[in-house]
């Protein structure tokens, strides 16, 4: 059985890792979720003080080889007929000093290469109101930086074809309601 992949992305802030914990408590065992490579790898001890080029460098091809990975044992691991990626390889690119070219190149791989490796993409954006948005020792960006990285990964994922864009709101009743419906489509499609 050929099991389905979706990237769940989108700038700081957005509601991934709640939305992650809706999917699970709505699907079950239909869904098997792949955790944050930043997150494991930042929130792990791998330091953010120094944003010199190779510091940057050196840890997006971490992010991007330790998501690989984990999205690897997913696929090899689960019996659930979807799999959902808290960010998916493409997420990497847009950190990238050199820019996206260069890190593809950088990473032995293309653009649309690492596009093909999933079947949907929900891409979630940050609050709009900045009472909603909230910073961690992880997410360090202003809401200002989070707009603009929620931007580049918009672009950056705007070729793929089965692609859903959920705006910034207040409300993230409204954004799990239309994550549901999202993915209850892709596992019956």
């Amino acid at each position: 059985m050929k099991r389905k992949k979706i990237a769940l992305t989108g700038g700081p802030n957005s509601g991934k890792t709640t939305a992650l914990s809706v999917l699970k408590e709505t699907f079950g065992p239909q869904v098997e979720l792949v955790r944050e490579a930043a997150t494991l790898v930042f929130s792990g001890g791998f330091p953010r003080t120094d944003n010199s080029i190779p510091h940057i460098e050196a840890a997006q091809k971490i992010i991007f080889f330790t998501t690989k990975q984990l999205e690897s044992l997913a696929e090899k691991s689960s019996d659930a007929p979807l799999i959902v990626c808290d960010r998916g390889t493409v997420d990497a690119a847009v950190y990238w000093p050199g820019g996206v070219d260069d890190f593809f190149e950088q990473m032995g791989t293309s653009l649309e290469a690492e596009l093909a490796r999933y079947d949907a993409v929900l891409h979630l954006s940050p609050p709009t109101n900045p009472a909603f948005y909230q910073s961690t020792h992880v997410r360090t960006e202003s809401l200002d930086q989070a707009f603009e990285i929620d931007r580049k990964i918009k672009d950056i994922w705007q070729k793929h074809p089965n692609r859903m864009v959920i705006g910034g709101t207040e409300r993230f009743l409204e954004k799990a309601e239309a994550i549901k419906n999202f993915v209850e489509k892709i596992i019956k499609g």
